[in-house]
C-alpha cells in the first residue's frame, strides 16, 4: 500500500479514512509515498502532488467535488499524464501504476517535503498569474517546467532527474 500525506486543509474537504502513523507501511522500493496540498491560485482550488522521495510534483488545477470524490482516480490519471509527458516508457508507467493499485491516506509527516511544497506552490502561482491565468497554461508543460528547477532539498538536484534516476533503478 502506498500513502497520500494529507495537509489538514485538503483532508478537510476529502472523505477518506486517515491511517493512523503506526499503520502506514514502510517500503523503501519504488516512488514510495506522495503528499498532497489544497491550494488556492487565482481563486480556484487547485491539488498539489509532491513525491517525498523525488520532489517530482504536478498540479491538478480548477479542482471540483467530484475531484476529491475520486482523489485516487485523479492522481493516477494525472500521475499516469505527467510521466508520459516526460517521456517515460509504458512499461516504466505500467510499473509505477501497478504500484500504487492501493492507496491509503495519511497526515503529512515530513517538514522538509511541506516546505518544498510552500516554495512550489509559490512557483506555481507566479507562473499561472504571468502567464493571464489558467486559461492560457498547458499543464503538463508548467509542470515540466517545475521540475526542472533545482530544489534545495535535494542538494540542488533537479526533481526530473532525481525521478528519472529512481524510474531506471538508480540512486
Amino acid at each position: 500500500m502506498r500513502i497520500i500525506h494529507c495537509t489538514k486543509k485538503l483532508l478537510q474537504e476529502l472523505d477518506v479514512n486517515i491511517l493512523e502513523p503506526d499503520n502506514i507501511p514502510s517500503n523503501p522500493e519504488g516512488l514510495g509515498n506522495w503528499y498532497a496540498n489544497l491550494i488556492r491560485i487565482d481563486r480556484r482550488k487547485c491539488i498539489l502532488f509532491t513525491n517525498e522521495k523525488t520532489l517530482y510534483s504536478f498540479l491538478i488545477p480548477k479542482v471540483l467535488k467530484s475531484n476529491l470524490k475520486n482523489i485516487e482516480e485523479e492522481f493516477l490519471i494525472n500521475l499516469n499524464l505527467n510521466l508520459q509527458a516526460e517521456g517515460s516508457s509504458l512499461e516504466v508507467i505500467s510499473r509505477v501504476m501497478q504500484e500504487y493499485g492501493e492507496i491509503g491516506f495519511a497526515k503529512t509527516a515530513n517538514k522538509s517535503v511541506l516546505g518544498s511544497m510552500n516554495d512550489l506552490a509559490y512557483l506555481y502561482e507566479v507562473h499561472i498569474i504571468e502567464d493571464g491565468g489558467f486559461d492560457n497554461i498547458k499543464m503538463l508543460q508548467l509542470n515540466q517546467r517545475i521540475n526542472r528547477r533545482p530544489m534545495g532539498a535535494l542538494k540542488y538536484k533537479f526533481p526530473i532527474e532525481v525521478l528519472k534516476n529512481l524510474l531506471q533503478g538508480v540512486s
